[in-house]
This record gives structure tokens, C-alpha cells and sequence, in this order.
């Protein structure tokens, strides 16, 4: 149910999933919403103890260096069970591996929560080898007292990203999802015809055969701020208690020059 969540972007697009996003919660986010001029993105407040328990902090941010990332690492998060992975990548199907991306994950277990994780993503080294995308996944105990109300995490997303893109459920599986973009300035875009939904879905193929319409991506992401995608997920237990959540920041455009710089590598 999860599993797009933990897995890197390269393999988690669903085109058909974003093209069949109901629009039921997304008017439930618009009451929650503030009004004016368009939020801008902004990670959980170290003193805010709901924001705290499942979104990203203030610790790992794209753009960040794998040299970076393992500092903040060996301070904060030593204890925490940490996992490395490397894995060769296609400039375009046919090719040779041309070169690889990196991976760490993270964990901590206990009694509350069940489980903690991150998950970082980064480039490939043809593009700086950087840090695109941050995932955290939080398991809660199965004692009320520990679980956060669905509300309450409807409200929190509402106050640090304000109205989604895109919102639905709870459904059959009792997984609701919220979607959100960001221009680069962090300032939310606007929820028009679904552009940017659309591009989300064209990069799924585009990860799969790098080609020279990573370029018209690229243009398109920059022309219509389609700059960082964010995604809340919640699996809601009884009462309207949440058992799961997990929390995605991906900048879409970091990726998207990483596709052309493996593109562009093997066309030399």
C-alpha cells in the first residue's frame, strides 16, 4: 500500500493513480486551508509536537551533498539503524550502465512509534550526486494514545502546505493521500488543468528510457513551477485514528537534469 512511497522516484510514478485523484478531500483541505496569497512550503517546526511526529525536519534538505548528508547523520542520527545502497542505472534501455545513484536509509524502532524511518535519494554523480528526495514513514503503536487523529494530521498539512494540488480518500484501503507543488521559490502553484499532475506522469517513462523529451519536461516544470513535489499519505485506523503516514519532498527538476545528463552522456 505504501510501497510507492519507500521505493525512489524512479519507479514510484502511477500515472493512472494521479489521473484518478477524487476531488472529496481535496475540498475538505480547502476548509483547513488559510486564505490569501499562495502558501509557501515549510518543514515541520521543532515546536511543533504533531508536525514533529510526521514530517520532515529541519535536518536533511534537497540539494544537499552525500558528504553533507552523512555530518548530519553522524550527529543526530548515529543511533539509528542506517542502510547504503548503490545501484547502476541506464542512461537509456538499450545502454551499457553509464553510471549509478545512491541511496540511505534509516530507521529507528521502539514503543512509540513502532518505527521511524527516512528514506534519501540522490542523483547520480553526472549531476552533483545530490540529494532529490526525502521520505519519511512513520509506523504508530497500536494504543490510542500514541496515534495521531486523522484531523489533527489533516490540519498540520494544511498549516505548513496549505491547499493540495490534489487530494483523496480515505478509500476501500483506508489510504489518504494529499499532493502538492511547489516553484522554486517554495511558493505553492496553482491547481490548473492538472499541467503539473501531467508532467509527474510523463517523467514516469521518461525515468524508464531517458530521451530528449527530458528537455520539454525540464521546460515545462520551470515554466509552469512545477519545481518540488510533495506528498502526504495516512492509512486511517478506528476512530480516525492514523496507523501509518509518510511524508515525500522531491525536487522534480533536480531529477529531471539528472535524466539529461545520462542522456546527454551517452549520446556523446
Amino acid at each position: 500500500m505504501f510501497g510507492a512511497v519507500t521505493r525512489p522516484l524512479s519507479t514510484a510514478f502511477k500515472t493512472q493513480q494521479m489521473k484518478t485523484l477524487a476531488t472529496c478531500f481535496f475540498f475538505l483541505f480547502a476548509t483547513l486551508a488559510h486564505a490569501g496569497s499562495a502558501p509557501q512550503f515549510a518543514l515541520a517546526d521543532p515546536n511543533d509536537i504533531v508536525a514533529q511526529s510526521f514530517l520532515p525536519g529541519h535536518d536533511f534538505e534537497v540539494g544537499m551533498t552525500l558528504s553533507e548528508v552523512e555530518a548530519v547523520i553522524s550527529r543526530k542520527y548515529a543511533h539509528w539503524q542506517k542502510t547504503e545502497n548503490r545501484e547502476a542505472v541506464k542512461a537509456k534501455q538499450d545502454a551499457a550502465s553509464a553510471t549509478y545513484t545512491e541511496s540511505i536509509s534509516l530507521e529507528s524502532r521502539g514503543r512509540s512509534p513502532l518505527s521511524d524511518v527516512y528514506r534519501l535519494d540522490f542523483t547520480s554523480p553526472l549531476s552533483g550526486g545530490v540529494l532529490y528526495s526525502i521520505i519519511r514513514d512513520v509506523k504508530f503503536s497500536h494504543l490510542p494514545k500514541d496515534r495521531l487523529a486523522s484531523d489533527e494530521w489533516q490540519k498540520t498539512i494544511a498549516r505548513y502546505w496549505g491547499k493540495p494540488y490534489a487530494a483523496v480518500g480515505p478509500d476501500r484501503d483506508n489510504l489518504a493521500q494529499a499532493i502538492f507543488f511547489f516553484n522554486g521559490a517554495g511558493v505553492a502553484t496553482a491547481r490548473d488543468k492538472g499541467f503539473c499532475t501531467t508532467i509527474f506522469g510523463e517523467m514516469g517513462a521518461i525515468s524508464r528510457n531517458a530521451s530528449d523529451d527530458v528537455e520539454e519536461v525540464i521546460a515545462g516544470i520551470e515554466r509552469e513551477g512545477c519545481h518540488f513535489f510533495t506528498e502526504a499519505r495516512a492509512i486511517v485506523g478506528e476512530r480516525g485514528l492514523l496507523v501509518r503516514t509518510a511524508s515525500r519532498r522531491t525536487d522534480m527538476l533536480s531529477y529531471a537534469r539528472d535524466l539529461a545528463a545520462r542522456a546527454s552522456r551517452v549520446d556523446r
